[in-house]
């Protein structure tokens, strides 16, 4: 087996089976030995805000001393993104290694069922094959998709589990409205367990703190009221947190002090259990936080941000950053969007902010028509043209003429990632 043999196994449209439970992907862990039962872990689910809580935490664990997987998603340049230990990518051996000992019960799981393994269970039983092989002492898992359903939600109950937020996306999946869509999420609680989650709208924590009471598990709810003295820029956010004073994060946008807040609650948490983490890590892993494609500035002159929003709740936080962080700069916006998503609505909250408007397919099959939707944008009085192509787009921003422009990428991670690897 090599990388391409893994990449065609862990990262295709490949299942069949249906998702109304998680019997395949138990009877494959149980194959496997049930490894995930070794490992201490903490599960985040949430529309938006995952991975920079993920990356938060994880680098204060690893500030810590403690051993720590991570497993995330998407990938924006390279799958073996998905799976780290201590913020290092999985080594393409360590993960031809573990997906050779998982695809042959991948092949009796689908002969015994009759349906095929979805990718995404593929790379999670590989993931936690893979830490539990490296005795990680703690693992990050970020669900997939929702989270009662999603094949991370196999583990015995964690340390902590968490929510981010929750908003409009997935919802042939997840549900119609907030309440069904934060439902499927808070089905990562587990009984007896400890949730976190922010103080998000009444109706969406009621049903949250229901399933909690159901579950027997502890609520934390981080109000907007801990955070304080905050000063947000285009380099850097400083706030208090409760008790704890002068942080710094260099996430950009307001948004990354509650997902940095999120981290530091669950540290806390952790602390609480006996893990040795100090104040001071929790203070340098805040600071020492990077986590690419999320309001990432790539270049100084143009300014150029990337940022994977690529739902309503997504879009709208951009645009309240791209307000806040530079208010009176000439904007131009390169979106890219997959055509099953409601892109026009999307690109209409910013287009108040635009100068000019450049739509490009992140993906030839799946991604939007750009030449439609940029006459869709010109029908609403808006300057925008169409590219083919990345390079396309990357040649025009470097024109001359953008030079003193503050340029903004967002949408589909796939765009995000091209954007990064070829700017």
């Amino acid at each position: 087996m090599n990388m391409t043999d893994v990449i065609n196994l862990v990262n295709t449209n490949r299942g069949t089976g249906n998702k109304e439970n998680l019997f395949r992907m138990r009877l494959l862990m149980k194959k496997i030995g049930d490894p995930q039962l070794d490992l201490n872990c903490i599960h985040i689910a949430g529309t938006n805000g995952k991975g920079s809580t993920s990356a938060f935490l994880a680098s204060i664990l690893v500030e810590s001393g403690i051993k720590t997987g991570v497993f995330t998603s998407p990938h924006l340049e390279k799958v073996n993104e998905r799976i780290q230990i201590d913020k290092q990518n999985i080594s393409d051996a360590d993960f031809i290694s573990v997906t050779e000992q998982v695809a042959p019960l991948v092949e009796e799981v689908e002969e015994e069922t009759g349906e095929r393994l979805y990718s995404f269970e593929i790379l999670t039983a590989a993931a936690l094959l893979y830490f539990a092989e490296k005795d990680c002492k703690l693992v990050i898992l970020e669900a997939g998709i929702g989270g009662r359903l999603d094949a991370t939600n196999i583990i015995k109950t964690p340390e902590v589990a968490m929510i981010t937020s929750i908003g409009f996306d997935h919802m042939k999946l997840l549900g119609e409205t907030k309440e069904e869509i934060a439902a499927e999420k808070a089905g990562i609680i587990k009984e007896a367990g400890t949730v976190i989650c922010p103080v998000i709208s009444p109706e969406i924590n009621k049903v949250i703190r229901a399933i909690a009471t159901t579950q027997k598990a502890r609520l934390n709810e981080i109000s907007h009221d801990d955070i304080t003295q905050m000063i947000v820029t285009d380099k850097d956010s400083r706030f208090h947190y409760k008790q704890l004073t002068d942080l710094t994060i260099y996430l950009l946008g307001a948004h990354q002090v509650m997902n940095a807040s999120l981290a530091i609650e669950a540290a806390l948490e952790l602390k609480e259990r006996g893990y040795d983490i100090g104040l001071t890590q929790i203070r340098k892993g805040l600071s020492k936080t990077v986590w690419p494609g999320r309001m990432e500035k790539i270049s100084q002159q143009p300014t150029v941000i990337i940022d994977g929003a690529h739902n309503p709740e997504g879009v709208a936080m951009l645009k309240q950053n791209v307000a806040q962080l530079f208010p009176t700069d000439r904007l131009v916006f390169v979106v890219g969007m997959m055509k099953d998503k409601a892109y026009m609505e999307m690109i209409e909250m910013i287009l108040p902010l635009a100068e000019t408007v450049y739509t490009v397919s992140p993906d030839p099959y799946r991604g939007f028509d750009a030449e439609a939707t940029a006459q869709l944008i010109s029908q609403q009085g808006f300057q925008s043209k169409a590219f083919y192509s990345v390079k396309a787009v990357i040649g025009e921003l470097k024109n001359k003429r953008h030079q003193q422009d503050t340029i903004i990428v967002f949408g589909s991670l796939y765009l995000i990632g091209d954007m990064k690897k070829m700017w």
